[in-house]
């Protein structure tokens, strides 16, 4: 059965480590690994409307055949509402969520409180992304949502090839009108033919 990666995020803006995580995740099996912009993300504040971030993230996939996009119009992602559409999408294709282990931290201790949450356990994977944290922390609380609430995800760890890229630097970066090395250069280009990250757009 043939898996296929889903990667969530702000993507504001793509860059290198995102790209390598995606690539983990085909050295890892995936069949190819999607892009799934977050429309409103979380805890974040006056990030760039969503077509350009979406935008950026199709210019520095362009060459990539086993790279995709999609976007979606759903205010927020959330297993009811965004799962239905993506097994219709990739009917027969076991959905691999990709998250980064400190995503992962965040998400794991509210996670069965999540409505349809059990539906999401059965029916997907997760795809980790080891960088920051320790496997063996992540692992315990991921049997502990086994054992206690009967939610059995199955997970695989990753270790993708990339430094630490820190999001805000690039983009002031970009404000200050330099190339950051850490960011696919369409990307770049993008940003700057539309305007994104200079002071009059902060």
């Amino acid at each position: 059965m043939k898996k296929v990666g889903i990667f969530a995020g702000t993507f504001d803006p793509i860059h290198n480590g995102h790209l390598a995580f995606a690539h983990s995740g085909l050295d890892a099996g995936l069949e190819k690994v999607y892009f799934l912009v977050e429309p409103r993300p979380r805890r974040k504040q006056g990030v760039r409307a969503l077509e350009h971030r979406h935008g950026m993230v199709a210019a520095a996939i362009a060459d990539e055949p086993r790279l995709g996009s999609i976007l979606s119009n759903q205010a927020r992602f959330t297993p009811r509402d965004t799962l239905p559409p993506l097994q219709h999408r990739f009917k027969g294709a076991v959905l691999s969520l990709m998250f980064g282990d400190d995503v992962i931290l965040r998400m794991i201790d509210h996670i069965a409180e999540w409505p349809y949450v059990e539906e999401l356990a059965e029916s997907t994977e997760l795809l980790i992304g080891a960088r920051y944290h320790s496997q063996v922390e992540i692992i315990k609380k991921l049997d502990n949502l086994r054992i206690q609430f009967n939610l059995p995800f199955a997970y695989r760890f990753v270790e993708p090839k990339a430094e630490d890229i820190s999001s805000s630097r690039i983009r002031a970066q970009l404000k200050r009108a330099h190339r950051p090395k850490q960011m696919p250069l369409a990307a770049v280009e993008y940003a700057r033919a539309h305007g994104l990250y200079t002071p009059t757009t902060e």
